[in-house]
């Protein structure tokens, strides 16, 4: 594994594993990870996916079309870039109102967001006046959609077993064996 002074710290143990495992690059898996807490994904979570929406489905559909984690970093790149913009510009633009909102979260018993009603007003108003994001309706972003993609179609992409050949055509008259059954003694 190579040292530090060649790559950063911040490569996961499971960048770790695959490096180990299939012998890809430490280059090619190298990206800046978002190290928040559960609150502040909580917080974020709907402007982050209506914002995310194209990247995250993108990334969906390699995952279940694939079925190999490796043929999907580059889709997992693109949601991490996402992300990592996506909080770039909520800590420049709305960082106070935002923090008052996972704070509340963070405090409030089991992180329920009705406790954190008014910290989510301002927060939302906050997005909505800087950066024009208006918070996505309730089930809006659990609605099923089809997602346009570049990327070709896999070979067999429900990983099907081929079609077995049909039986070969017997020439002649088959027989019944000399001696019968060779399941005698068991006869359910």
């Amino acid at each position: 594994w190579p040292t530090n002074r060649h790559f950063p710290k911040l490569i996961t143990h499971i960048e770790f594993l695959l490096y180990n495992t299939f012998f890809l690059t430490p280059v090619f898996l190298f990206s800046v990870q978002i190290n928040v807490s559960s609150a502040v994904l909580k917080a974020a979570a709907h402007h982050f996916g209506s914002q995310c929406d194209k990247a995250n489905k993108e990334f969906m559909l390699c995952r279940w079309e694939e079925k190999d984690p490796r043929k999907c970093l580059n889709e997992g790149r693109k949601v991490n870039e996402c992300a990592l913009n996506f909080f770039r510009q909520i800590k420049g633009n709305c960082a106070e109102s935002f923090t008052d909102y996972w704070t509340c979260l963070d405090y409030s018993n089991l992180a329920e967001l009705r406790q954190c009603r008014k910290q989510q007003k301002e927060f939302d108003n906050c997005v909505l006046e800087k950066l024009g994001w208006e918070r996505p309706g309730l089930g809006d972003l659990s609605k099923v959609t089809k997602v346009a993609t570049s990327r070709p179609l896999p070979e067999n992409p429900y990983h099907s077993r081929p079609r077995p050949e049909p039986n070969p055509v017997i020439d002649g008259k088959l027989e019944p064996a000399k001696y019968g059954s060779r399941l005698f003694f068991w006869n359910w």
